[in-house]
């Protein structure tokens, strides 16, 4: 017997927001077209406790729960009634193992997949609790969920049914956990850098209006301040797509690197006024409920097959020691957070089969370091030579031309390179990886075969634009063709081991509260951490999963386990 279950709130905050309608739709089989419908208005007393009666008869009977985002759902009911539901199937995972670059929401996949008309009704509607246009919406998500989810189970390959049973499922149910547990933030090091940050942007706005009264945040007020020639006449170095003169973070960037004041000045007042109010401004009311922020983890709405986070966004935190240092354990527990050491080098060495990177991780050496020699002439580089190489590395990776990579380079790592140095170590990365254009060459021919690529994983991307007449079109997938399926391995491999170190030391008492990137966070006993560290080097070397989608590198995996708050090792 199978159960949909689908809830209707007043917002999307569990912890502020309330249920207004729950609905449950009950099937026999996948066969059986009867069903019965429960709809339980969350304001009356009597269907509460009539829900949490049928909650209990469908655990008794074993009953399997079908949900689309059932995190989201089973997260809200938990809070709001004590309830822990199962999720035993997701049709939003479902049709992401399906189609990784398809839409995943339920209106559009109902639209696409069954030929239905969009039943949606307007968000005003949706939150009020009105009975009248809430509950025949709410019979539509729970037909359409549970046409979804027979629309699936008929037509899911073996393959897509495995990355969907062993991959996405259980690392849905591990970020549920997260989300459920959330990460601890020290209130008393919050409030010290909330109110550095904000004097510090009061401080530089004062500065920039004792030049000129204007509202610095006007992106044509404050281009008029910079260019005009009755006032800074600073140079012009970029037009917008209107042919006005640019103001952007990179521009001034490099007027700030040029001696210029006041566009120093705006680079240090946008990056405490972009801190304060992403950050600051909110985590101290999101942490209210119990001390920890909660945010949400994507896994269907990146087409790479990476995931994404929101309210609020950890994988955006500034890489600040003092702002990411806010993040810790309580008392008698230590923060860790385990990452994975070049883990995008080191895949896109085994897919090229380049045997200069794959000699360099045999040995145990640094791609960063063996690049910086050759910029340097075969000497030992200096830390900042070393940085300069890490720009090269990530920006000829996936084979960006030298004009690009100039911009690139400075703004992402702040490094300064010339046309003609650009040019020159453009030419040297690859004669040092020479099977990299090689393999750049087969992934093309592969997604021109294929309509789109997998990773190891034997998650497929398509990109129809690869048959593209247009000339960019067809560039921007041939790019994805060669970074999709390194950027898809390297997420799946970091969600093996995530997976697999929850399941391993979670009843030992750790907890994961995020992953960023290529790294788990996470907090642990402070009693048991020197053991659990070397258990999570053990599993992050070698999730178990590689072995389940016949994944064999040829490169080791490493991970470098840090313990203390977040930021500071």
């Amino acid at each position: 017997m199978y159960s949909v279950i689908d809830i209707e709130t007043t917002g999307l905050n569990r912890y502020k927001d309330n249920i207004t309608f729950i609905g449950v739709e009950l099937h026999k089989d996948l066969e059986s077209n009867k069903k019965k419908v429960y709809i339980f208005d969350w304001g009356l007393k009597y269907d509460r406790k009539s829900f949490k009666a049928l909650c209990k008869r469908l655990k008794e009977n074993k009953v399997k729960t079908v949900f689309q985002n059932g995190k989201f759902d089973t997260l809200f009911i938990e809070v709001k009634t004590g309830i822990k539901l199962p999720i035993s199937e997701d049709v939003m995972l479902m049709g992401t193992a399906y189609d990784l670059a398809a839409e995943h929401g339920l209106k559009k996949m109902a639209q696409t997949y069954l030929g239905v008309t969009d039943w949606d009704i307007k968000n005003k509607e949706k939150l009020s609790g009105n009975k009248e246009t809430v509950v025949p919406y709410l019979k539509c998500d729970l037909k359409y969920t549970w046409k979804l989810f027979v629309f699936f189970q008929e037509r899911l390959t073996p393959q897509q049914d495995k990355v969907y049973k062993k991959l996405l499922m259980p690392a849905y149910k591990m970020y549920r956990s997260v989300e459920r547990t959330g990460i601890y933030m020290d209130e008393e090091g919050f409030r010290t850098v909330q109110k550095k940050y904000k004097d510090l942007e009061t401080e530089k706005l004062n500065k920039l209006k004792a030049k000129y009264d204007i509202n610095w945040n006007s992106t044509a007020q404050k281009a008029d301040a910079l260019f005009n020639k009755d006032k800074e006449a600073l140079p012009i170095l970029k037009v917008t797509p209107k042919g006005a003169p640019s103001a952007d973070a990179s521009v001034c960037k490099r007027l700030a690197a040029s001696g210029y004041e006041i566009p120093q000045l705006l680079l240090e007042y946008s990056a405490a006024n972009t801190l304060n109010k992403m950050f600051l401004n909110r985590w101290g009311e999101d942490a209210a409920f119990d001390g920890r922020l909660h945010p949400s983890f994507n896994l269907t709405n990146v087409i790479s097959g990476r995931t994404s986070c929101n309210n609020p966004n950890l994988q955006q935190v500034p890489r600040t020691k003092d702002v990411r240092g806010i993040f810790t354990a309580p008392k008698g527990r230590v923060f860790f957070e385990a990452d994975y050491s070049q883990l995008e080098l080191r895949i896109a060495a085994h897919y090229a089969n380049e045997p200069t990177m794959l000699r360099i991780y045999a040995e145990g050496g640094d791609i960063h370091t063996e690049t910086a020699r050759v910029m340097t002439g075969g000497r030992e580089p200096t830390k900042e030579e070393r940085g300069k190489a890490k720009a090269v590395n990530f920006g000829f990776l996936y084979g960006m031309l030298a004009k690009k990579f100039v911009d690139y380079a400075y703004d992402s790592y702040g490094q300064v390179f010339t046309r003609a140095e650009a040019e020159a170590y453009r030419n040297a990365f690859f004669a040092k990886y020479a099977r990299l254009l090689p393999w750049h060459k087969e992934q093309e021919e592969l997604c021109e075969a294929l309509g789109g690529v997998p990773n190891m994983f034997g998650r497929f991307r398509k990109l129809p634009n690869i048959y593209s007449e247009d000339r960019y079109e067809r560039l921007s997938a041939v790019r994805r063709a060669i970074n999709t399926p390194v950027q898809g391995t390297g997420s799946d491999i970091l969600l093996s081991a995530a997976i697999e170190v929850q399941k391993t030391l979670g009843p030992e008492g750790l907890t994961i509260v995020g992953t960023v990137h290529d790294s788990i966070l996470g907090e642990m006993p402070e009693s048991e951490a020197d053991w659990m560290v070397k258990e999570i080097h053990r599993i992050m070397a070698h999730p178990k999963l590689l072995d389940d989608f016949g994944v064999e590198l040829k490169v080791a995996l490493e991970a470098d386990v840090g313990v203390g708050p977040w930021g500071t090792h």
